[in-house]
């Protein structure tokens, strides 16, 4: 024990007498402390952090790759439909199709990140709506009238939360395609999502 407290005196009189080296190492401890705790919260929120679903560990995302090429491509529409009609190692299986679209006439326009999404993706995640209803089966086939669902944040924030919205057409925009109420529950499906079975 009094080793160590001489140590401690010896390093204390040294820091004291070298002040600038003192600051040095300080600061350098304080980057390295800081560092290491911003990237170990990237690292929890992004890879150990689980989705905020019920059963994420069963959530699985495919993709396509093209022979020849290392890449990982969306899954094209007519695959989809392929592997959700033979699949036998998945519970359920859902396509999504990110996209930017635009909502206007609730004022001012906004800007919103979306994405089209076969009638099976909410009850896959096991997501209920919290008012209204989901998809259904009927409304992913062609020439139907295209429906939406909005998240509760854009609810509140563009349509005050008024309950009448369920039901009631909003004009919605996508850079690719023209302008209309929402974009089709199919398109180029840029991943799956699928609920392994047990």
């Amino acid at each position: 024990m009094d080793r160590l407290r001489q140590d401690l005196r010896y390093a204390l009189r040294t820091l004291v007498r070298q002040p600038t080296f003192a600051l040095t190492a300080v600061l350098t401890l304080g980057l390295g402390v800081g560092a290491n705790a911003a990237i170990f919260s990237v690292c929890h929120t992004v890879l150990f952090k689980p989705l905020p679903y019920p059963e994420p560990q069963r959530l699985v995302m495919l993709w396509e790759r093209t022979k020849g090429d290392a890449r990982l491509t969306g899954v094209a529409p007519a695959n989809f439909v392929d592997w959700r009609a033979r699949s036998q190692s998945f519970e359920s299986l859902a396509a999504l199709s990110p996209r930017e679209l635009t909502l206007t006439g609730t004022g001012e326009a906004e800007r919103l990140t979306g994405a089209a999404v076969s009638p099976e993706f909410f009850p896959l995640l096991g997501v209920a709506t919290h008012i209204g209803r989901n998809f259904t089966s009927s409304e992913a086939e062609p020439g139907r009238s295209v429906v939406a669902i909005i998240s509760y944040g854009l609810w509140q924030r563009s349509f005050g939360g008024n309950l009448s919205i369920v039901g009631r057409s909003i004009t919605l925009s996508s850079s690719s395609s023209c302008r209309r109420r929402v974009n089709a529950p199919y398109g180029r499906c840029s991943s799956g999502y699928s609920r392994c079975s047990r």
